[in-house]
C-alpha cells in the first residue's frame, strides 16, 4: 500500500513538472513568433526583394541593459530667441518712431525704414553665432529589456534566385517594438551577443541557384544543337 501510495506521488509530480514545463515551452514559442514577426514586418520595409515570411531566428538572449541617447536640448535657444525678438520688436519700434519725428520728406521716411531693417539683419547675424551656445547636449539613459535576435532571411533576384542573408535585430520586450541598431550598437552586452554568434553571420551560397544557373546555360547549348539537327534532317 505505501508503494502504490510512493507511486502515485511520483506520478503527480511528474505531472506537475511537465504541465510547469511545456507552459515554459509554449510561452517561449509564443515570444519567438512575436519576435519573428516583428522581423518580417521590418524586412517587407526595408530589404528589397526581400522574400515574404523568410525571417528564421537563429538565437535570442533577453537582457536588462541600459542604453544612452545623446539629444539637442534646444529649451535654452527658444527662451533667447523669444526675447531676442521682443527686445529687437521694441528697438525698431522705437527707431521708427524717432526717426519719422525728424522726417520731413518721403526720402526720409525711406531711409528711417532701411535703417530699422539694416539694424534687424545686423542683429540677427550677432544672435546666430551666439545661438551656437544655447544649445546643450544632453545624455539620457533608460534601462531596457532588451531582447537580441540573431536572424536569417532570403532574398529572391529575378524570380529565380534566392539569396541567404543575416542581421542582428534589437527587441525592446516592454513597448513591443525593434529598435535602431545605431541605437543599441555601443551597449556591452550587445556586442558581446554578436561576437558570441558571429558564426550566424556566415551565410552560403544557396545551392538550387548553381543547379539553376547550370540548367540555362546547358538550355543555351542544347537549343541551338536541336534546331542545327532539325534543319539537317529537313535537307
Amino acid at each position: 500500500m505505501k508503494f502504490i501510495k510512493k507511486l502515485s506521488v511520483i506520478g503527480l509530480s511528474v505531472c506537475i513538472l511537465s504541465i510547469v514545463f511545456s507552459s515554459a515551452s509554449m510561452a517561449t514559442k509564443i515570444v519567438t513568433d512575436e519576435h519573428q514577426n516583428s522581423v518580417n514586418e521590418k524586412n517587407k520595409n526595408e530589404i528589397h526583394n526581400y522574400k515574404n515570411d523568410s525571417a528564421k531566428i537563429l538565437a535570442q538572449e533577453t537582457k536588462t541593459v541600459l542604453i544612452k541617447t545623446t539629444r539637442e536640448d534646444k529649451s535654452l535657444l527658444e527662451k533667447k530667441t523669444k526675447e531676442f525678438e521682443e527686445k529687437m520688436k521694441m528697438e525698431q519700434i522705437a527707431l521708427i518712431e524717432e526717426g519719422l519725428k525728424k522726417a520731413t520728406t518721403l526720402q526720409d521716411v525711406e531711409k528711417v525704414k532701411s535703417e530699422a531693417a539694416n539694424l534687424l539683419k545686423k542683429e540677427k547675424e550677432l544672435f546666430k553665432e551666439e545661438s551656437k551656445n544655447y544649445v546643450k547636449k544632453v545624455t539620457d539613459t533608460e534601462k531596457v529589456n532588451l531582447a537580441m535576435i540573431s536572424s536569417s532571411y532570403k532574398t529572391i533576384n529575378d524570380d529565380f534566385f534566392t539569396f541567404n542573408k543575416h542581421r542582428f535585430y534589437y527587441y525592446d520586450v516592454d513597448k513591443n517594438e525593434l529598435l535602431p541598431n545605431d541605437k543599441v550598437n555601443t551597449i556591452e552586452e550587445v556586442r558581446a551577443f554578436e561576437k558570441k554568434h558571429q558564426a550566424d553571420t556566415i551565410v552560403k551560397d544557396n545551392p538550387i541557384n548553381t543547379l539553376i544557373l547550370f540548367i540555362l546555360l546547358g538550355s543555351l547549348c542544347i537549343i541551338p544543337l536541336i534546331i542545327s539537327n532539325r534543319q539537317k534532317n529537313k535537307a
